[in-house]
């Protein structure tokens, strides 16, 4: 057997960076869901993912700079491999509930990223101003996403015309938000699906056009 077929292949520097942010990543956010942003260094995180404090500033550029990648790694993720294709081939209020839906059962199946993501948001709360930043940036856009799909319903008829889809668009993310908040403080402090059942009812009999029948999904 010739030596080529039995000598595994070099990784690319390409590649070697992309797993060692991978890793930074993940140790930031176990580390974040557990203590916190402000109690978080770069030491700890390099230290947690096998590196130096020194590699993690390198290729982040401060902690300001991994706070912003983690959490846009975090969003992009869900949008794009959760959010989209439970909306595939949906429209206005079928695809806000499939929206719901989706956002809720992320506190089951990835509990770790959204865990991580609440401690950061309560800490926006407070003095440090990057976090805040991130944060009202994050919530931005998941509303005027929400403002989208509402303002298409509505364009289609099957959500009321005589709504301010900016107000609803808020509401929709504080209801979500809400929820959310309640189980990552107390995991299983009340069934989650009929919960998730009552407040998709809720925007229907509230969104739902006169004459429209929003279809019910599980």
């Amino acid at each position: 057997m010739s030596e080529e077929l039995v000598t595994p292949q070099r990784r690319t520097q390409a590649e070697r960076t992309a797993t060692a942010s991978r890793r930074m990543l993940r140790a930031a956010r176990k580390l974040i869901a557990r203590q916190g942003y402000t109690k978080t260094t770069l030491a700890q995180v390099g230290k947690e993912a096998g590196y130096t404090g020194g590699l993690v500033s390198h290729h982040f550029g401060s902690k300001e700079g991994l706070l912003r990648e983690l959490v846009d790694r975090i969003a992009a993720r869900f949008y794009g491999d959760q959010i989209r294709p439970a909306t595939e081939g949906r429209a206005g209020l079928e695809a806000l509930l499939a929206t719901a839906d989706t956002y809720l059962n992320e506190l089951v199946v990835r509990e770790d990223r959204m865990r991580a993501l609440y401690v950061l948001m309560g800490e926006a709360l407070g003095p440090v101003g990057e976090i805040n930043d991130v944060f009202a940036e994050l919530n931005r856009g998941f509303r005027a996403t929400a403002r989208d799909v509402i303002q298409e319903g509505m364009d289609r008829g099957d959500i009321r015309s005589d709504l301010d889809p900016d107000a609803e668009a808020g509401l929709f993310v504080g209801m979500l938000r809400g929820v959310a908040l309640q189980w990552m403080a107390e995991p299983g402090c009340f069934d989650l699906d009929a919960v998730g059942a009552s407040l998709k009812d809720s925007l229907r009999r509230h969104l739902a056009a006169p004459c429209t029948t929003a279809p019910r999904r599980a």
